[in-house]
């Protein structure tokens, strides 16, 4: 085992815990706890065992082991961004709605007390 090897999979397995503690203190949820754990397993095999990216990449009809990890890498951080777009914008249609729900409020408390200095 190499040097990068031993450090890559210590490092892959503090990031393991600290998942398992984030789910278990419920920083976040199943579904992305899940998720991370997945992707630290998979980096630790990968890291452990690189002939098995060879071996999928050629089944996939990919030439390399490395290009399969870069191909993977690259839709993974796609599928990110195209996520944490959603988000923002589900955040943006939901500050609009407040922002329009507290101008409507303090617009009827205007003319209310308008109202009241009327008579």
């Amino acid at each position: 085992m190499t040097n990068f090897q031993t450090i890559a999979l210590v490092l892959a397995a503090i990031l393991f815990a600290a998942t398992l503690a984030a789910a278990a203190a419920r920083a976040i949820n199943r579904r992305a706890a899940f998720a991370w754990i997945a992707l630290w397993i998979a980096a630790a095999v990968a890291i452990a065992r690189p002939s098995i990216t060879i071996a999928v990449a050629h089944f996939l009809g990919i030439g390399r082991g490395a290009d399969l990890v870069f191909y993977c890498a690259i839709l993974g951080m796609l599928i990110a961004l195209f996520v944490i777009y959603l988000r923002f914008k589900r955040l943006e249609r939901e500050i609009t709605t407040i922002v329009r729900h507290l101008a409507l409020r303090d617009e009827e408390a205007a003319e209310a007390a308008s109202s009241e200095k009327a008579r």
